[in-house]
Parts: structure tokens; sequence; C-alpha cells
């Protein structure tokens, strides 16, 4: 393993004196291929609070109400489809999952319990993720993320950082969509880039409490050939400019205060530079490290792109005990849907995950129930009896998309039985088909206005659905 240290900064030590307080390093070491750079800053107590610069905002355009506008189709009709539908879901009966909760959540001996979860925009926006910490009962202080995916102000990603700032000039490469972010992968499988000079962000990485509790920060990215310089600024105090250069490939930038960090501000100068994310330390006292990279449009195709090679130096020997993988609605959003090529594809990334974490218990999680919205003259057709409204000549499929994510959940259930890995059925929980229908009828609505997607109470009710089917409750993380 390559080191590095700023010329005349003294090397960090795993445990250091921060204002007589002696502060445990929980930052695990890195694999001899990765090249790291260790930079000592200063630290300031009371650092102000981030403020982003206001971009400008382009005009509304004047928009017109629309006459016939989208919305969620009378029960009547979607009932009269139901009762012709042959619902076959995907999930196997909860008699069958309930056994699995001895063994699906199991921490080693002295760690807490380190769960991984890859998937799209459902788990992206951290609804369901924390209803899982909450249900864990666990204090906040014991809740923590080792890794932060490179989506930071990613619209609809919602990130465990008190506030970050992005500057223009950032390009966000997610792996199932973008060659470099299969090829230079970050362990959420997205990568920012930028080749312009002045491109920056903004992070407080001050915990839940606003308070200031992590003494070191660990930037992932890609070393290239020619020098990458970086201008670093902790807690509003002096620019440090960094130069990283060394031999292309993983590379990581260690960020070491001689107290607790509030805030960081990065600044390329010289690139391009491609940021693959960031590595937090854990609380000494950390129960629960959960891992969340969602990113809104992935689909399981990124595993299948990426070679496993190129995700492992970020673990090292520190991995985790349960991995999960939960997509699918992206990819029964092509019509026709081909379940042929669909298989094919979810074997291979199936394995290339599972090469990457053997020993981890898996998890497949299949999509929930997806309803279409229909026009407004299209409902109603009771009124058509009073001559108000027009017949319509044909009901759209109410159920089209229902058909497509129970036949994604039984080849999900199929392939995760065939890597020994767990399965679990949104559309089971959400009680069969016709269920994005009777969800967007909950007061208040469990469903978005998309039909697709959920409302906080939705997602919240998924994860309670699920924690109690696969046995996450307080008494996972009872002293053993």
């Amino acid at each position: 393993m390559k080191k590095s240290w700023v010329p005349g900064l003294l090397a960090p030590v795993a445990l250091c004196f921060f204002s007589g307080v002696l502060v445990a390093q929980t930052l695990p070491s890195v694999r001899a291929d990765v090249q790291q750079t260790i930079l000592p800053v200063q630290t300031r107590r009371g650092a102000p609070d981030l403020q982003c610069s206001q971009r400008p905002t382009a005009p509304r355009a004047n928009t017109t109400r629309e006459v016939d506008p989208q919305e969620v189709p009378d029960d009547v009709d979607v009932q009269t489809q139901l009762r012709q539908f042959q619902d076959v879901l995907p999930n196997a009966p909860l008699a069958e999952l309930r056994p699995q909760k001895r063994t699906l959540w199991q921490a080693q001996a002295g760690q807490p319990l380190r769960v991984g979860i890859w998937g799209d925009s459902h788990l992206a926006a951290a609804f369901w993720s924390q209803e899982w910490a909450r249900l864990s009962q666990l204090p906040p202080d014991a809740v923590g993320s080792r890794f932060l995916p490179a989506s930071m102000n990613r619209p609809g990603v919602r990130l465990p950082l008190r506030k970050s700032c992005v500057g223009a000039g950032w390009q966000y490469e997610p792996a199932h969509a973008m060659p470099a972010g299969a090829s230079e992968p970050g362990p959420g499988l997205v990568n920012m880039w930028t080749q312009g000079k002045d491109a920056w962000m903004s992070l407080d990485v001050r915990n839940a409490t606003a308070q200031a509790d992590k003494s070191q920060l660990r930037l992932l990215y890609q070393q290239t050939r020619d020098p990458i310089s970086l201008a670093i600024r902790v807690d509003g105090g002096e620019e440090q400019r960094i130069d990283l250069q060394g031999r292309e490939g993983p590379a990581v930038l260690d960020l070491v205060g001689d107290d607790v960090m509030s805030t960081l501000e990065l600044r390329v100068l010289e690139g391009p530079f491609r940021l693959n994310g960031l590595e937090l330390p854990l609380p000494v006292d950390i129960r629960l490290q959960l891992d969340v990279f969602g990113y809104p449009g992935a689909t399981v195709a990124g595993w299948r792109q990426v070679q496993a090679t190129a995700m492992a130096p970020w673990w090292g020997a520190s991995t985790y005990d349960v991995v999960v993988m939960a997509f699918g609605t992206n990819e029964g959003n092509v019509q026709p849907f081909d379940a042929a090529a669909y298989t094919q594809s979810l074997r291979s990334s199936v394995a290339a995950w599972r090469q990457l974490f053997p020993q981890a218990t898996c998890l497949l999680v299949a999509p929930g129930d997806r309803g279409i919205l229909v026009r407004r003259s299209q409902k109603n057709r009771s009124g058509a009896v009073h001559g108000t409204r027009p017949v319509p000549a044909k009901l759209p499929d109410f159920l089209k998309f229902t058909r497509v994510h129970a036949e994604i959940g039984r080849i999900q259930k199929q392939v995760a039985q065939a890597h020994g890995c767990h399965f679990w059925s949104m559309l089971s929980a959400m009680g069969g088909a016709g269920g994005s229908y009777r969800w967007a009828q909950q007061n208040p609505a469990w469903m978005a206005k998309d039909l697709i997607h959920f409302t906080v109470p939705g997602y919240q009710r998924l994860a309670q659905s699920m924690a109690q089917d696969l046995g996450w409750n307080a008494s996972v993380f009872a002293p053993k």
C-alpha cells in the first residue's frame, strides 16, 4: 500500500488526543492495491452552517389548465378487470419466510450488524431505510453509515448528510447507464465526474443533532495518469492545496483533523476528477451500519456491467453481514417486457454481486404493484347512462404493469433460490394485484399520484411489513 503525506506535516496515528479526550479512529485500513494520501487538516469549533449559492431559476412557462387530465381510474372499472385477472403472487407464503428471521440478521461477535442495500428510486429517497432504523429501536448514535454514494444533490436522492451543496460542472455516472460508471465504479454504482476547473461541492458532515463527531473523512476517487489538484477547506478555514498523483486506479484521500470536523469544501483545480463516494468513520458504540445505495432510474444491469475486481478495493476485509438488492420497477417500464432477456440479465448481475460478497446473507426484493392513470373522459362510466359522458370504446389495461411485476418477482424468486438468497415481494406486501389502486385510496394515501412510487406513509408501511416478515425488530440487536 502506497501512502503519501503532505510535506512538513505529521502523519496521523490510529488513536489521537483531541482536546484532552481520547477518540478512537474507526476508518479501516485500505487494501494494498489502493493508493492512499493522508492530509492533516485544521478544524474550528463553531463552524458556520453551509450557505449554498442560489442558482438562477428559469421563469415559469405559462401553463394552461389541462382539459382532460390524467387521474386514478374508477374503482368499479378496476374491480371488473381484477375479477378476470389470475393473480399469481411471486412471493412465498409468509409461513415459509418467517423461520428465516433466526438467521437472516446475524452480526459477527463483537461487531455491529452491517447491511448494504442497492436499489432504485424506492430506496434513494431513504424513507424506507429511516423506518428500518426506527424499528430497530436503537438510539440515533448507534446507527450510522460507513459509505455515502457519489450522488450528492441528485434529485430524488436523500443522503445521511446534514446538508450538501454542489456547483456546476459535475456529471453523474450511474453504472447501469454509463460506461465510466461501470468501468471505474464507486460502492454505490454511481460516480460524480468533472472535467473542468473550479467544480466544487460543500458538505456538512455533522450528525442529525448538528453535533460534529467525525475527526476523519475519506474521499474515494480514481487516480489518473496526470496529477489531480484539489483545494480543501475544512470548517470555513484556509484552503489547502493537495496534488494527488501516482498509479492509475482506485485511490483514497484521508482528511485527518486535529479535532472533529463540521464542514468540508472541495474545489477541483486541475482535473479531470472522478469521485466514487465518501467513507465515514463509524461511532465507537455503533450497533447498526446501514449503507443505502439507491439511485433513481437504476436497474440491476449495473451489477452485470461492473467487474467485481473494480468494486472490491473499497471494502477490503470489512464487508457486510447482509446484502440486499431491490430492483425491478425500471426493468418493468420497458415495453414489451422480455422475460428471457431479463432472466439472463438478472442471473449474471446476481452472480457478480455474490462474487463480491460471497459470505454475506443475501436478499432480493421484488417490485410492488404499479397502476396506470387514465384521462378523466375515460372515467365515471356510470355518468354515461345519464348522458353526461360518452362511453369509451375500450378501457385501458389497468393491470398491465401488475402482470409484468408479478413475472419479475417470479424470476427473482427463482434466481434468489439458485444463489442461496432470501426473497421478499413488495407486490405481495401490497395485497397482490390492484394494490396500487387500493393504496391510492387510503387516507392519507400510501401511493404517490403517479401510481409508481409511494408516499412517505406508504414507504413506512412497506418497511414495517418487510420487518415483520423477515424478523427485523429490536430483538435483533439485543445483547447475545
